[in-house]
């Protein structure tokens, strides 16, 4: 069976290859999103076996991580302002309405926010972050007296319960719950996925409904940060048919977490 050091050491050379994929083309919305997911990824897999790692590693894993992550928040945010976007403008061909103008604007932020990330600071300070993460992935060393399958059940079965217990009484309206309850299935989703080999017989399942909720809670997250986004543009914006559109389609993405499910 791969070891759990293993697992870690493969996802730490994903984050590798994502960004180099990602400084490859940097205008490709998926590289944005598929670097951040390895980095999650690896970061929820720390986060899972946090009861079982040393706290100073952990905490400097966590930080790095989260540090690193956040480099791209802002740019990914708005490429799914853009997706969003282009899906109703597709929706809703009407005549004589001009998306094209808003939609510049969009890609001229995008442009100016993908540029941040490629600056020299930003990427000495990337390095610096994973370099940290790969010195502690380098001297991390796993009990082999640790019944490892036994804890990794019983973990993901804890932390299932009580996803599901906050699911449960979640108020899709509350933001901040919605946005902790996604980040909690995301953790559980890829904890359930890297570590199946330990659990099989609860991994499927447990995946499965940590996937259904992280969609059902980003469903909402994302229409959170698209309206604020789209109100800003539409107050901003001097093109009275632009404020017209942009204010559509921020109460089309305020609907999804206003109205009662």
């Amino acid at each position: 069976m791969i070891s759990i050091a293993t697992i870690l050491q493969r996802q730490y050379s994903l984050i590798q290859t994502e960004l180099v994929r990602y400084l490859n083309n940097p205008y490709d919305a998926e590289r944005t999103h598929d670097l951040r997911v390895s980095i999650r990824t690896l970061r929820g897999l720390f986060k899972f076996l946090k009861r079982k790692l040393p706290q100073t590693v952990f905490l400097d894993v966590n930080k790095n991580l989260g540090n690193a992550a956040k480099t791209f928040n802002l740019l990914r945010e708005l490429d799914v302002l853009i997706a969003k976007s282009s899906a109703f403008a597709y929706a809703h061909p009407e005549e004589n309405t001009n998306y094209r103008h808003f939609f510049q604007e969009f890609h001229k932020k995008r442009d100016a926010e993908m540029k941040k990330t490629l600056a020299d600071k930003v990427q000495k300070d990337l390095d610096k972050s994973f370099t940290h993460v790969k010195d502690q992935l380098n001297v991390l060393e796993f009990s082999k007296t640790t019944n490892w399958s036994k804890y990794i059940s019983q973990e993901l079965k804890r932390r299932e319960n009580k996803l599901l217990a906050q699911y449960n009484q979640l108020d899709l309206k509350d933001y901040t719950r919605v946005h902790q309850t996604r980040k909690k299935a995301k953790t559980l989703r890829y904890s359930a996925t890297y570590f199946s080999a330990f659990a099989p017989k609860k991994s499927k399942k447990i995946r499965k409904k940590a996937k259904e909720i992280q969609n059902v809670c980003g469903e909402i997250t994302d229409a959170h940060i698209n309206y604020g986004f789209l109100y800003d543009f539409a107050t901003q914006t001097k093109d009275e048919n632009d404020k017209k559109l942009l204010l559509t389609i921020a109460q089309a993405q305020r609907k999804l977490y206003t109205s009662d499910k």
